[in-house]
């Protein structure tokens, strides 16, 4: 009803009027005693009394019953003063600062079996809902039966909890049930499998596509079994949704990645026929006679590579782009060098992993564009080692790429390679670098690297006068190494040239709101 009042006021009550025998009879009662008015004076009371209407028809009844007056004990002892109180000190920092401290403090006092003290309650149930989905568990086991119980009155409690793997399972949307799924794999991959092994009739097609996504990005060789069993679903149809091409890519790009699998099999024994031996070029390898392993593609469509064979057994489409692949068999070559183990190329071209790559990147697989030599294998390579957690290509990877593609690779290195990457490719205030080597870490930079990076912050904002993001602050107060505080301690002296603008921003964003973090850490640990 509102809807269309606010459209007829939109359009002007002369070229749009509202019926009102849509209303209630009730309101419709009202507005008759107001009969004698203008027409917009009217107007304007049915909008307010529909308005009032609706809002209280989304407000509860009033309560008729009778509060209980039963003590309610609680199980857990309280925590003291002093780490309730550190509540407060959170949520008077820089926003951005805010949430790590929030979880390290709810951490804490479930690991010494302790509720919230009822001021801290008050204040902790009042950020509730501006606070992520994954701290309500947490909040769960800190406010104790009086949090509970205002809990109610506060929010919806049904949805505040998790509710049971069943109900997200059976009755929660895509997201959700991914979600699930995904922190299962972690906890219990076997159970996971088996509770999508036991929807996976009914999953709609999108669906299934979804899950068989999120099964590649935590792919392991246990999965073979039923990805063999599911695959028959996605054959190849003449006339067939994009989805199912999809998902027998997926799932095929998967079964090649385990060589006990019948389509790692079948494809190793067509493949053979393509690996042939010729001389070596060079002045050097052609006057010793040496003979070296190669790949040589037909020239023209075979057996194998041609565009029916290749999409109906792969879900492999023609090549997208002339410039780069001059063939569609160098784009499928491209495709299986992604998806097949390295080792599986290396083998045949017998070769080691650091041969096997120069040989994929030489002149044979390289070409121009924009008068510059681009190799055509190499997204296929990165995807190769990202795929499957390969660190030995990836750090041999690291030497033929440029810093802007190896962005996918970083992940794969361990704490100290990315340290030791970010100072020498000079990222130490680049915060997307930064975010995906240590995002989702929780540790503690090496002392080294820590005063590297305070010392180039401070180089950028108080000697270049140049701008950084607050959320590079937080960052640095999440996983720098405490030694750090004796830097911060004279992080305030400036030299002449220093801009107000930057020292305030430096002193606010950065320095006082790092060392007030590791205040506030200590105090945590401490209780």
């Amino acid at each position: 009803m509102l809807e269309k009042l606010i459209n007829t006021a939109l359009l002007g009550t002369d070229k749009m009027a509202f019926d009102e025998n849509q209303l209630p009879e009730s309101l419709r009662t009202i507005l008759g005693e107001n009969n004698g008015v203008d027409k917009e004076t009217h107007f304007l009371r049915t909008i307010s009394l529909v308005s009032l209407y609706e809002e209280a028809g989304r407000k509860p009844q009033r309560f008729s019953g009778e509060f209980s007056e039963e003590e309610k004990v609680e199980q857990l002892a309280t925590a003291s003063t002093k780490m309730s109180g550190i509540l407060n000190e959170i949520l008077d920092i820089q926003y951005y600062f805010r949430n790590d401290l929030l979880e390290l403090w709810l951490e804490k006092l479930i690991e010494n079996q302790q509720i919230v003290s009822p001021r801290a309650l008050v204040i902790l149930l009042n950020q509730v809902e501006s606070l992520p989905k994954k701290f309500h568990p947490k909040i769960l086991k800190v406010i104790g039966k009086r949090g509970l119980y205002l809990l109610n009155f506060k929010t919806d409690k049904i949805t505040f909890q998790n509710p049971e793997n069943e109900q997200i399972w059976t009755e929660g949307r895509l997201a959700e049930r991914r979600e699930f799924f995904i922190n299962l794999r972690k906890e219990n991959p076997t159970k996971a499998l088996e509770l999508l092994e036991s929807t996976w009739k009914e999953e709609s097609l999108n669906d299934k596509f979804a899950f068989l996504e999120s099964i590649k990005n935590t792919f392991q060789a246990s999965d073979s079994a039923f990805l063999a069993n599911i695959l028959s679903e996605f054959t190849f149809k003449t006339k067939e949704k994009k989805t199912q091409k999809e998902c027998r890519t997926v799932a095929v790009g998967m079964l090649l990645g385990v060589p006990e699998t019948q389509e790692y099999a079948r494809t190793e024994e067509v493949l053979n026929n393509y690996f042939v031996s010729e001389k070596g070029k060079g002045v050097v390898a052609w006057a010793l006679g040496k003979e070296q392993k190669i790949i040589r593609l037909p020239e023209t469509e075979d057996d194998f590579w041609n565009v029916n064979f290749m999409l109906a057994n792969y879900g492999f489409e023609p090549s997208p782009d002339v410039a780069i692949f001059s063939t569609n068999q160098q784009y499928w070559l491209a495709c299986l060098i992604e998806v097949l183990p390295f080792e599986f190329w290396s083998k045949h071209l017998e070769r080691d992993i650091e041969n096997t790559l120069q040989y994929f990147v030489s002149e044979d697989f390289v070409v121009k564009l924009e008068g510059k030599k681009t190799a055509i294998l190499l997204n296929a390579l990165i995807g190769n080692a990202v795929r499957h957690q390969n660190i030995v290509l990836a750090k041999a990877l690291f030497k033929v790429t440029q810093v802007k593609d190896q962005v996918p690779l970083l992940p794969l290195l361990s704490i100290a390679d990315k340290e030791q990457y970010i100072i020498d490719t000079k990222q130490l205030t680049n915060l997307p670098i930064l975010e995906i080597c240590f995002g989702d870490w929780k540790g503690t930079w090496s002392a080294d690297f820590s005063t590297k990076i305070l010392r180039e912050c401070y180089a950028v904002m108080i000697e270049r006068n140049t701008f950084l993001p607050e959320r590079l602050g937080a960052m640095m107060a999440q996983c720098l190494h405490p030694s750090s505080s004796n830097f911060l301690v004279n992080a305030k002296v400036y030299p002449v040239s220093a801009t107000p603008y930057y020292t305030n921003y430096w002193e606010k964003h950065f320095v006082n709101s790092i060392i007030k973090t590791f205040e506030i850490k200590q105090k945590i640990a401490a209780g």
